[in-house]
């Protein structure tokens, strides 16, 4: 353990010593070293515990907001998205700050606020309170959360490498390792999340005394109790760590000053693409997440005045029931018979929610026409105007999104145009070199995290909701759709090993040299493009196969709506898919922030990454959704949302292979790690500038 922490120590400088002694100093350390697995089981275990609390939360938030809150499907999936992308932002000022003040202690504050709002999310959740409480939630939800996000994710793994080191090739070789079983760690997080937890939350767990109706707050007391636990293992461990002191606030001040001083004296196309895509970026989140809260609770806003056709058979003598098809393919199956378990709402005309569905009862002494007038129903829980305000907002936060991401792939892809004066250098130690360095990131870090995560995020609420109206009867029960995730978080977990024990060097044996960083990202895209056309093809069969009438509605779909005739379990497939391919993108982009980032701006770097990772990926998605995702998958084309991903995902390809092979941006990248994320040809920066030369 303390030679680990020698060698990462290392990295301050020291006296030189001459060469002989350099070089037998540095062979016996890397004969000495010894991988320091005390802090880096320290770091997956916390990882596990964050995660596992950070799933519970939102593999089972989108199903909460629809049915205890009372969003309309569209509205509670946007929430759901809004809920991630905030997650993602708070990386941002996370990983600044880590890089500040030094990643430990943001990681403990951070945490601490963490696990205070995971507690204030499992208070409001608690049956009977939970309409009281839908303030307190959506705070817990939307703040206090995302912000404690913002500073365990960005800086965890971050810390983790720095207790490996980079001083030798056996460090660095065990690096890449610990990203591809740091990003296991999440998933055996995301196992128990939902293999139990989201499970819980909508059908309890009678065995253990945890009725149906404190499936929430049981489930949401279990990650709290988790991350109060992040919080005591973390700190109660810092004996074993090799804590890095910040760098101060000089490497981002100076890569602002660069831009600016770049604006200001040279001009040039590249210099206003970078400050207007940087600009827009806020501006684009702003706009997306007041089209996401446009749409808001559908409470009190429907009215389901029923057809004469709609009248059970079994009605009371004084009073007569009436109740709404959500969908016309739901009169096959007549009235749900298990409608029970509802609730009063208050108010006048006795109206009751029963589950999804809406009943009025009344004396048959007030009979008229109007009684048995049609059905009207507003979806989106507003009039025509909030309608047209949310369709134009989602318009906008479109383009706002596409032309700040275009431009800041465009304003780096040859950093060249930045300038720095001496007198800035000299103040501050941070070189105009480590300044290209920390934007040469950018085009890499937009383009991949954009183009794989519109394709991985319908794992999140496309996949889920499409399993909830398929069946998932097993043991005379139903499962939520959520449930379904075990497939991804057991494909990573099964994958993670067997790709890096197995696979990997196959392949590197076979082809004669490693398998480079380009070519697993390439492997990912198609790999998550052909996850999402497996849902497409499952949903659109689905669509033709009869309802289940012989079954209760579904607990996890929308209110009132039948399960279809063909096993949920098919869901399983996309589900792998999506998994195997994230081993092939997430990880390597871990590696890839940390490596090629400049040390004094590697937290802000990762955020940076984490935060076109989920936040923007997010934003698009919200907005994708918006257009493509159907309140009804019964009466909708969801495939049409599975076919946006799988473009995104096959431009992402073609994208990629563009700016690697016909961009500059390599000239910027640090050498070290150039050969690895530069081409999937198996092309070296040496040789493309040679056959540059050559044909000039």
């Amino acid at each position: 353990m303390g030679d680990a922490r020698q060698v990462v120590a290392a990295e301050v400088p020291t006296t030189e010593p001459s060469t002989d002694e350099e070089e037998e100093t540095s062979s016996e350390d890397e004969s000495k070293w010894r991988a320091p697995w005390g802090p880096i089981l320290v770091v997956l275990g916390i990882e596990l515990c964050e995660r596992l609390s950070y799933y519970t939360l939102a593999g089972s938030q989108k199903t909460y907001l629809n049915k205890q809150l009372n969003f309309n499907p569209a509205s509670a999936a946007s929430l759901n998205s809004v809920f991630s992308m905030l997650c993602f932002l708070w990386c941002l000022p996370g990983g600044l700050l880590a890089d500040t003040i030094g990643r430990y202690k943001v990681i403990v504050g951070l945490a601490s606020i963490y696990a205070v709002g995971v507690v204030i999310a499992a208070v409001s959740v608690h049956e009977g309170l939970q309409l009281q409480l839908k303030g307190l939630f959506l705070f817990a939800a939307l703040f206090l959360i995302p912000l404690g996000t913002g500073g365990i994710k960005p800086n965890i793994s971050n810390f983790g490498a720095d207790q490996i080191g980079s001083d030798t090739e056996e460090q660095k070789e065990t690096q890449k390792k610990f990203f591809s079983y740091f990003y296991m760690s999440i998933n055996v997080g995301v196992l128990f999340a939902f293999g139990f937890l989201v499970n819980l939350t909508t059908h309890g767990e009678p065995k253990l005394g945890i009725p149906v109706e404190d499936g929430y707050f049981a489930a949401y007391i279990a990650a709290a109790i988790s991350m109060i636990m992040v919080v005591l293992v973390f700190v109660g461990s810092t004996r074993l760590y090799n804590l890095l002191p910040g760098g101060g606030i000089d490497g981002f001040t100076t890569m602002c000053r660069a831009v600016g001083c770049s604006l200001c004296k040279h001009g040039g196309w590249q210099a206003w693409c970078c400050v207007i895509g940087w600009g827009l970026m806020p501006v684009f989140f702003a706009v997306t997440m007041a089209s996401a809260l446009t749409n808001g609770p559908s409470e009190d806003t429907i009215t389901a005045a029923p057809e004469a056709s709609n009248v059970t058979a079994t009605v009371p003598a004084a009073r007569l029931l009436y109740y709404h098809y959500p969908n016309p393919y739901e009169m096959e199956c007549g009235v749900p018979s298990d409608v029970s378990g509802h609730r009063r709402l208050s108010g006048p005309g006795a109206l009751w929610h029963l589950e999804t569905t809406w009943m009025e009862e009344m004396p048959t002494s007030t009979w008229d026409e109007a009684t048995f007038a049609a059905p009207t129903r507003r979806l989106h829980g507003g009039g025509g105007g909030s309608g047209r305000v949310a369709e134009i907002l989602t318009n906008v936060a479109l383009a706002l999104g596409s032309i700040s991401c275009i431009c800041l792939v465009m304003a780096h892809l040859n950093n060249h145009w930045l300038k720095l004066p001496k007198e800035v250098v000299q103040a501050t130690g941070f070189t105009i070199e480590e300044v290209r360095a920390g934007f040469a990131t950018v085009p890499i870090i937009v383009l991949i995290n954009i183009s794989f995560n519109m394709a991985y995020n319908a794992m999140n609420n496309a996949f889920p909701s499409q399993a909830c109206q398929m069946n998932t009867m097993v043991g005379g029960s139903q499962l939520n759709g959520a449930f379904f995730n075990l497939a991804d978080a057991l494909a990573i977990i099964f994958f993670t090993p067997l790709f890096e024990k197995c696979l990997y060097p196959l392949i590197a044996r076979i082809k004669g040299s490693h398998v480079r960083l380009g070519q697993k990202l390439i492997a990912g895209l198609i790999t998550a493009a052909i996850a999402n056309g497996a849902a497409a093809y499952l949903e659109v069969y689905r669509r033709h196969q009869p309802l289940m009438c012989w079954e209760s509605v579904s607990e996890c779909a929308p209110n009132g709506i039948h399960m279809r005739n063909i096993s949920a379990f098919w869901m399983f497939i996309p589900f792998a898919l999506i998994g195997a391919a994230e081993i092939m993108v997430n990880p390597c982009m871990y590696y890839f922030s940390y490596t090629a980032a400049p040390p004094r701006v590697r937290s802000l770097v990762q955020a940076l990454n984490l935060f076109f990772n989920g936040s923007v990926s997010n934003a698009f998605t919200a907005v994708a959704m918006k257009s493509t995702f159907p309140n009804d998958l019964d009466t909708g084309n969801l495939e049409y949302y599975y076919f946006l991903n799988i473009i995104c995902a096959l431009v992402g390809v073609l994208l990629y292979f563009c700016l690697t092979r016909c961009g500059r941006n390599s000239q910027d990248v640090k050498e070290e790690v150039r050969d690895e994320e530069l081409d999937p040809t198996e092309h070296t920066f040496e040789e493309d500038t040679a056959n540059s030369q050559a044909a000039e």
